[in-house]
């Protein structure tokens, strides 16, 4: 009796061993990720479960607000408690987080994205960037590594009444012409998203380099209060005489609401909003919107703002074979166009320019085209800081406090000082 009571221990202790040592050892485990809540999210939530099931590997699911995101990413990178597997950051992170030396380069991992990524999207996963001035204390010898995979190919895209317009405007002169000419058959012209601080910022980007101007110029000089700058400025608040009342406070979703009414010829909208426009359920003008290029200056380049979001590895994570696995799993082709059909934005080529799916969601040609011609945000990990000081002048112009010229130069002033402060 005792014998076979060893045998029976000694089988049980041979197969826990066994069971231990399979696969690469990490199979096994629970991945923990920290993602944005909403859209940019939801299609791939949707999937997980196909993932678990498919390999095995658990996924610990954190969701939070923007702002809570970046705060919980940065504190965990920078206190080196490896809290979080992969995490979903905005491109404008990417300094911060890569230039910080907190993620994993991909090389090392033996994974380089594919040349099927939209370039652009690949362009801001890497780090430092490939193109622009380097930061001061950066070695400026040093070679471009990717430290994520891009998942959402967000980019700025001009909607339109098509039903009224026969053609998208080219230029924000044409535009200007269509307001004009097309009065009273919506309650607005362009629709800003003029709310202090990331929205106005934001949408004013594609004015500034549709005009000629810029942040900085390759040494790291401001340049926000050259003619071009304050041109744009100019512009953009000579729209507010076709725009709703209240317009300063005006966010993404205010936009949204009022396209899918039909309440607005034009405005620059992210390109999530697509599958609530083409929803007769949730949209007045279902069939009735077209999407295209954000227009530019007359004889300037479009110049779409990308705001893609993406998949990176912290260098603290002790699962970064599954955390890879993950990655891989939820940016290829098969996975993006089921997430695309969910509502997702894809970076992918192939799925951007799939015929099937165009047929459903026509913005998708849009959303490739935008990619091609779009410009990033400066950077520096400092850019959070830039975009404060920026958009608040730009709101203070927006609501007739100070002149476009009075608020590029303020704003401008500012930046120059908290540059010099940091060693630019």
């Amino acid at each position: 009796m005792k014998k076979m009571f060893v045998l029976f221990l000694s089988l049980v202790m041979i197969l826990a061993v066994s069971g231990c040592n399979s696969s690469d050892g990490e199979d096994d485990k629970t991945i923990t990720i920290a993602m944005v809540a909403g859209a940019e999210s939801a299609a791939i939530k949707q999937l997980v479960p196909q993932f678990e099931e498919e390999t095995g590997i658990k996924v610990e699911w954190n969701e939070f607000d923007y702002n809570t995101l970046y705060e919980r990413i940065y504190n965990d990178l920078r206190n080196k408690t490896g809290t979080y597997d992969v995490i979903f950051a905005d491109d404008p992170w990417m300094p911060m987080f890569a230039g910080g030396g907190f993620l994993t380069p991909l090389d090392e991992l033996d994974y380089k994205p594919e040349d099927d990524f939209a370039e652009k999207s690949r362009q801001v996963s890497m780090w430092p960037a490939p193109e622009g001035p380097r930061l001061p204390e950066e070695d400026k010898d040093a070679k471009p590594r990717y430290y994520g995979v891009p998942q959402v190919g967000n980019v700025q895209l001009f909607f339109y009444r098509k039903d009224i317009l026969k053609e998208a405007p080219e230029t924000w002169g044409d535009l200007d012409k269509a307001i004009q000419e097309h009065k009273g058959e919506t309650k607005y012209g362009f629709v800003h998203r003029g709310a202090r601080g990331n929205p106005i910022a934001t949408n004013f980007n594609a004015f500034l380099w549709s005009h000629g101007g810029d942040f900085f110029d390759e040494k790291w000089n401001v340049t926000l209060d050259s003619p071009e700058s304050i041109e744009a400025l100019e512009r953009y608040v000579a729209f507010k005489e076709n725009a709703p009342k209240g317009i300063a406070n005006y966010d993404a979703d205010s936009i949204g609401r009022v396209m899918s009414k039909g309440d607005a010829l034009g405005s620059i909208v992210w390109p999530a909003w697509g599958e609530t426009i083409e929803n007769p359920d949730k949209s007045e003008v279902a069939g009735k919107i077209g999407y295209s290029l954000v227009p530019k200056a007359e004889g300037k380049e479009h110049a779409p703002m990308i705001g893609n979001w993406i998949f990176g590895i912290p260098k603290e994570s002790e699962s970064k074979e599954s955390a890879l696995k993950f990655i891989k799993w939820a940016s290829s082709k098969e996975i993006q166009k089921e997430m695309t059909k969910l509502g997702g934005i894809p970076t992918r080529s192939s799925v951007l320019t799939d015929e099937e799916l165009l047929k459903e969601y026509p913005y998708l040609e849009a959303v490739n085209e935008g990619l091609e011609n779009a410009k990033w945000r400066p950077r520096t990990p400092l850019y959070s800081q830039v975009e404060e000081i920026y958009g608040t002048y730009l709101n203070q112009a927006l609501s007739g406090d100070l002149t476009p010229e009075q608020a590029m130069k303020k704003a401008a002033d500012k930046i120059r000082a908290l540059m010099k402060k940091n060693g630019y």
